[in-house]
């Protein structure tokens, strides 16, 4: 029994340093899209993360990422697109409405670390 409680303890151990040395855990950051713009532009993000862009505006959104590297298709209103980041994702994304007149809006991505003063 106490030989059984050590293994028991030790995989304990293992399983809190591999965790632990991973560093912070995959979140989820919403991107809110209004008509006009994404809010925020600026998304501070990690690999493993995932973006969560939820259409607030009137009309279908469509998003694409830098060199057509990813689609959401179209977003309808009310909806949401989640995109898995990883170390390979474009830093800039572009989309526009459904609307033949629609303004294409910019957004990013920044693998920087926040700031915090």
């Amino acid at each position: 029994m106490l030989s059984s409680f050590r293994k028991g303890a030790g995989m304990l151990a293992v399983v809190t340093t591999v965790f632990g040395a991973t560093g912070a855990l995959a979140e989820a950051r919403n991107v809110l899209i209004v008509d006009g713009a994404y809010f925020p532009a600026l998304t501070h993000v990690q690999p493993g993360d995932q973006l969560v862009f939820i259409n607030n505006s009137t009309t279908n959104h469509t998003i694409t990422g830098a060199n057509d590297a990813w689609t959401s298709g179209p977003i309808p209103v009310l909806g949401s697109y989640t995109l898995d980041v990883d170390a390979d994702t474009p830093e800039t994304f572009t989309g526009a409405g459904s609307e033949a007149d629609a303004a294409v809006m910019e957004g990013a991505i920044s693998f920087d670390a926040v700031a915090t003063e």
